[in-house]
């Protein structure tokens, strides 16, 4: 999924997969997507998107695997326009996004077309709503990277000589503390640290 239309706070269960016949997305509009990193909070990734005229920002913990604990809401597209800016160029992430549902399982495949310094990367994965969910693996799929944390979107926006993302600035991280307040009881916050 793209984003969400208001805060929401939920494990994300997927698996992803590198794609091996890119033909698989001929004839389907893609969405073009912009995303930045920033430095963490409490055990959090700070994400900001863009899609179109829209933007969110999402928190997602530290952990690896099929399962991870995720906070997002929508944010003014400007606000994140601008903090996006404030990244160096080669610490954004632009792909195109396509969607492929899954027939009579309400899920879909979502395959992402990896631009600029990542041209020529291709990942699909597919969100599910528990992670024994059984899932048929389709052949135009390539090897599963879901454990693989090179393929996790923020080591891809990590700066090619390994410079850490750079610190959240202050409004975003305001943004960042309401967010996590909001959506989580105070119990679950540091849930993803680790």
């Amino acid at each position: 999924m793209i984003g969400a239309e208001t805060p929401k706070a939920a494990a994300e269960i997927e698996r992803k997969f590198l794609v091996r016949d890119t033909g698989i997305v001929a004839g389907l509009a893609g969405t073009p997507l912009v995303q930045g990193y920033f430095g963490g909070l409490e055990g959090w990734t700070l994400r900001l998107r863009t899609a179109g005229d829209r933007a969110w920002l999402t928190l997602k913990s530290a952990q690896t695997g099929m399962t991870r604990q995720e906070i997002e809401s929508p944010v003014p597209f400007e606000q994140a326009g601008r903090l996006l800016a404030s990244l160096p160029p080669d610490q954004i992430i632009s792909k195109i996004r396509y969607r492929l549902p899954l027939e009579g399982s309400g899920l879909a495949w979502e395959i992402d077309r990896f631009l600029e310094r990542h041209h020529g990367l291709w990942l699909a994965e597919i969100e599910l709503p528990r992670a024994d969910y059984p899932v048929a693996l389709p052949a135009w799929l390539g090897p599963e990277v879901t454990g693989d944390p090179r393929y996790h979107n923020a080591a891809l926006a990590a700066s090619p000589g390994g410079a850490a993302p750079p610190p959240a600035p202050p409004e975003l991280l305001a943004m960042a503390r309401r967010l996590m307040e909001g959506a989580l009881p105070p119990r679950d916050i540091h849930a993803g640290a680790g």
